[in-house]
């Protein structure tokens, strides 16, 4: 499965996720990458469309992650989980980094963060995700507002 293919499956693919842990192994090849999943559905009412799961993501065969520095006027050093977004390469209008070429088994994502303004690039050839808890519902967290 791709990342792609992967964000499909989910109500709101990878849209306002929050990263908690990203752990990447180079002897195995493989990203793990710890979300706090927004799950809920905007038709909901405004307490239940507040859901989040957490799960992981493992990406697998991993030719490369590229992460852009973050832009110095956001304050991405705050406390807290970034919030990310993640979506294919070919369906991005600029890039501010020169992506390696990969075989046609391979997919290529970013991974932006508005929290830091900045990008990541992965390339990997697997994707899966493992729900590590129940759906819970928090307070409204501000999502779409900007942190900066």
């Amino acid at each position: 499965m791709t990342l792609d293919e992967l964000a499909a499956s989910l109500p709101n693919g990878f849209h306002d996720a929050e990263l908690k842990t990203l752990a990447i192994d180079y002897e195995k090849r493989e990203v793990r990458l710890v979300l706090d999943l927004w799950v809920g559905d905007m038709g909901q009412d405004p307490v239940n469309r507040e859901s989040y799961r957490l799960c992981e993501v493992l990406l697998s065969g991993l030719r490369y992650w590229i992460v852009e520095p973050p832009d110095p006027r956001y304050s991405y050093w705050q406390a807290g989980a970034p919030r990310i977004d993640a979506g294919p390469v070919e369906r991005l209008e600029t890039k501010t980094t020169h992506l390696p070429p990969t075989p046609p088994d391979v997919f290529v994502n970013w991974i932006y963060s508005p929290d830091s303004n900045s990008f990541a690039y992965v390339a990997a050839e697997q994707a899966r995700l493992t729900w590590l808890g129940e759906k819970m519902v928090r307070e409204y967290s501000g999502i779409g507002e900007s942190k900066n």
